[in-house]
């Protein structure tokens, strides 16, 4: 409350009622600082009645000043208000960048391990095969000059990404194309090396996203790859599963895990399912996967944000 000397004029008494109305106007609501602003008007001119001192032009003049008052304390909280929507908006901002960043990170992390580990296993699986069986070796040789050229063109696909060129702009080749083509190719791949199995794919053609068609094309290459390098060449099988409908890609794989199989230390990473889980994670989606009596089992769904679908 302000209290009013009823005795005489005094600046401390007006002055007083200006430092409340502006401390009301900056943290209080508008009909608080109308009501507040109406009050001090009102018990001055009474007070200047009772003293016998009433002046219209200075009434007018004090209840401007209450006005401006009243203004000044509320510039001064949207300035404030604005300054905190503008920190709040930089921090979001910020924050953004750092997803984005670190989104890419993973993009970059899961193309480098499928350009350079993947097409290594093939070299690897190549020399064991020389070293224990003394099989002729120009068609394997040609296996690896094949996958070296490979490995050279996703290199320069990493390179395109760091140099911010969107190769997936410029591609005409529809998700479905590229998925039917990469599951031929890899199901060949291992059938060639002797594996016995199957990939198929269920369900209607979809229009996929960049990044959903990245991943899912990437995780395909890692569970072929994984399916050469933890299974038997001579008794293994597998069987992959791709699964479209128009909310999501599902992705199921089971492959035989070799008896006393060992890989080097090179060889096992433990990082591919890893940052693929990740991905799939942070685009919403899942992945399982687990080992029980000699089989492998795993399980992916990626959500799609397109939505236009027609049937195969």
């Amino acid at each position: 409350m302000i209290s009013i000397s009823l005795t005489q004029d005094s600046p401390f008494v007006i002055s007083g009622m200006l430092i409340a109305l502006g401390i009301l106007a900056f943290s209080g609501t508008v009909p608080e600082w109308l009501i507040a602003m109406l009050i001090c008007s009102c018990t001055y001119i009474a007070r200047s009645v009772m003293v016998e001192n009433f002046n219209v032009f200075v009434s007018v003049s004090v209840t401007v000043m209450f006005l401006a008052s009243l203004l000044a304390g509320r510039l001064v909280a949207l300035r404030q208000q604005a300054f905190i929507r503008e920190e709040q908006r930089l921090k979001l901002q910020i924050e953004l960048q750092q997803l984005d960043y670190m989104r890419q990170k993973n993009r970059l992390a899961i193309q480098i391990h499928d350009s350079l580990t993947n097409n290594l296993s093939d070299i690897s699986l190549m020399a064991r095969v020389h070293i224990d069986e003394n099989i002729p070796d120009s068609d394997d040789w040609a296996i690896v000059l094949e996958h070296s050229q490979e490995a050279f063109t996703q290199v320069h696909d990493i390179i395109d990404i760091l140099s911010s060129e969107d190769k997936d702009a410029k591609s005409e080749t529809t998700f479905m194309v590229e998925l039917r083509n990469l599951l031929d190719e890899r199901c060949s791949h291992l059938h060639a090396l002797g594996y016995d199995g199957n990939t198929a794919i269920d369900g209607c053609c979809i229009k996929a996203s960049p990044e959903e068609k990245e991943e899912a094309l990437s995780l395909i290459r890692e569970l072929c790859n994984n399916i050469q390098r933890h299974g038997s060449p001579r008794n293994g099988s597998f069987e992959l599963l791709v699964k479209l409908s128009p909310s999501s890609m599902e992705i199921s794989e089971m492959n035989d895990i070799a008896a006393g199989s060992a890989l080097t230390a090179f060889e096992q990473s433990g990082r591919g399912l890893s940052l693929h889980s990740k991905r799939i994670q942070e685009m919403g989606g899942e992945l399982n996967y687990r080992s029980d009596d000699g089989l492998w089992v795993l399980y992916a769904k990626i959500p799609l944000s397109h939505m236009e679908t027609t049937k195969t």
